[in-house]
Parts: structure tokens; sequence; C-alpha cells
């Protein structure tokens, strides 16, 4: 249980030349290469292979360095998230991709941001998720990975429940919530109402850009009728159009960010409902130590 009335505690962050240092950038890329002992390699079915390669569900991770612990281990309570989600990856519906003109941190840290929605995405996600987050709004931590879980509006519960019966839709689990993993260092994996789910991919493309992938999958049910099949694809229309949405309102933002980064006279503080982006900071602090 957060204790809102004490003050949260205190994390080392970054300077700001691991943002904007094309130096440090290299130094960070093979740390990461290195150092961490598995990272993200794509899906079942991306054409993945190697003795290197291990998968949790439909999610394939690259071994990178011979004393890594077996995958599941590293992955913590997290491993039964992604073997839940798998299940919806049978069904793709859509994919995307979107350059920032920013550090790929920048991304990581936008998304583990649970409060950007009311400002950044207000007309989007903010209004689908329930109003009182102190109750509502869960976040798990392990390792360097997380995971937040926020109740869905009951207006929002209501309407996915009627997609799901007329679009003769799957769900993987019965909760009505917005579920956010992230594992370290670029890889989430977002759904809504145990339905939809998105997983995204960061990926750097020099200090200063990357590109944010992003795969759509949409279950439907093995005995959906015509009807059920022709509303299920004017649905995934939609549900396309709505992800683009949100991340060009994110866009803005991380570039604004990634161009003030550089007069930072300081490190900034982190709330309650930040320490996620704590833990990102820590986790390569450490992984740089040794470069």
């Amino acid at each position: 249980m957060l204790n809102y009335d004490q003050p949260p505690p205190r994390h080392s962050l970054l300077p700001p030349r691991w943002f904007t240092d094309p130096a440090a950038y290299g130094t960070e890329e093979r740390a990461l290469a290195g150092r961490l002992p598995w990272r993200y390699a794509g899906l079942t079915g991306d054409g993945v292979e190697g003795a290197d390669i291990a998968a949790c569900g439909s999610f394939l991770f690259r071994r990178q360095g011979a004393d890594a612990p077996p995958l599941a281990d590293w992955l913590g309570p997290f491993a039964a998230d992604l073997t839940t989600r798998s299940a919806a990856l049978d069904s793709p519906v859509a994919r995307d991709a979107v350059e920032f003109a920013a550090n790929w941190k920048i991304l990581v840290e936008n998304t583990l941001d649970d409060f950007h929605g009311s400002t950044i995405h207000p007309q989007t996600i903010h209004p689908a998720v329930d109003a009182d987050w102190r109750r509502h709004l869960a976040t798990q931590r392990a390792g360097p990975h997380s995971r937040s879980s926020w109740k869905l509006a009951d207006d929002t519960a209501t309407w996915w429940g009627k997609l799901v019966a007329r679009g003769a839709l799957r769900r993987f689990a019965d909760q009505d919530r917005y579920d956010h993993v992230f594992i370290f260092p670029d890889l989430y994996v977002a759904s809504f109402f145990s339905t939809m789910v998105i997983v995204h991919r960061v990926v750097p493309l020099a200090v200063d850009r990357s590109r944010l992938e992003w795969r759509i999958f949409l279950p439907g049910a093995a005995t959906a009728d015509a009807r059920a099949a022709g509303f299920r694809r004017g649905l995934v229309a939609m549900l396309t159009a709505s992800a683009r949405q949100v991340i060009e309102e994110d866009r803005p933002v991380c570039e604004q960010v990634q161009a003030a980064r550089a007069a930072a006279t300081g490190p900034g503080i982190l709330g309650w409902r930040e320490q996620r982006i704590g833990d990102l900071h820590a986790t390569l602090t450490q992984l740089l130590e040794t470069e």
C-alpha cells in the first residue's frame, strides 16, 4: 500500500547527456547488448530463430550472455502476464509505426507515466479509466519490469461488453481493466477489457531519434457468424485509427522533452506513481557502471 502522506523514495536519475550525447548513446547500446541478460526479439511467426532464442508464450527473447538466468526467472511474475496475453496473439489485425525526434528512453518514460493521460489524452485514454485512481489503479514492480492495471470506467466497460457480444470477440480473462506490462528495456504490452492487445516495441535509431512499432490483436470467437465478422472488421478500423491517434498525441510532448533535456539543470523528482520511471533509470545506471 502506498503511503501518500509521506514523501516518495528518491531516485538517482541519469544525467541529460544520456539523452543528448551521441557518444553516450553508443556506450549505452554496448551496455544493453553486453550486460543485459535477455532482450525482446519478436513474436512467434516472425522468423526469429536460433539456439539463443527462448519463448514465453508467443513472446520471444534473445539470450545475450552465457550466464543469463532462465528466462522465466528474469521475467519474474510478468512471465504469467505475457503467457496469458499470448492467447490473443493468434488474431493480428493491424500494425503501424511512428518515428519520434526523441531519445528512446523518453518514449519509455512517457508510457510508464500513468498520469499523463489527463493532459495528453484528455479525450482518448483518460476518460476510459475510473477517475478514482487511488482505489482502482494498481502497480506491480519486480526488478526492471512492471505492470500497471487500471479499472476501466463503468461506461467504458459496458461499451466493451457490448462489442464483445456483437462482434463475437474472445477474451483471455474476465477483467474490466486497462493493463500495461513493461518488460525492460523496450517492450510494453497494453490490453483493454482482456480483449484487445497491443504489443509495442521501442527501437532506438540515434541519440535523438526513435521508432515506436506496434501491433494490434483482436481475437474473435471461432463461432462468429458473418454478421459478427463484418462488425469486427469495422471495429478493427476504428480501433486502429484510435491507436494511431493516441501515439500522435504522445509524439509532440516527447519531442518537446527531448529538446529541453539538454537545458536541464538537475534531476527531476519522481512522485509515488512514477516509481516505474525510477526503475528504468536505476537499471540503466547499473548496466552503465562498468562502461
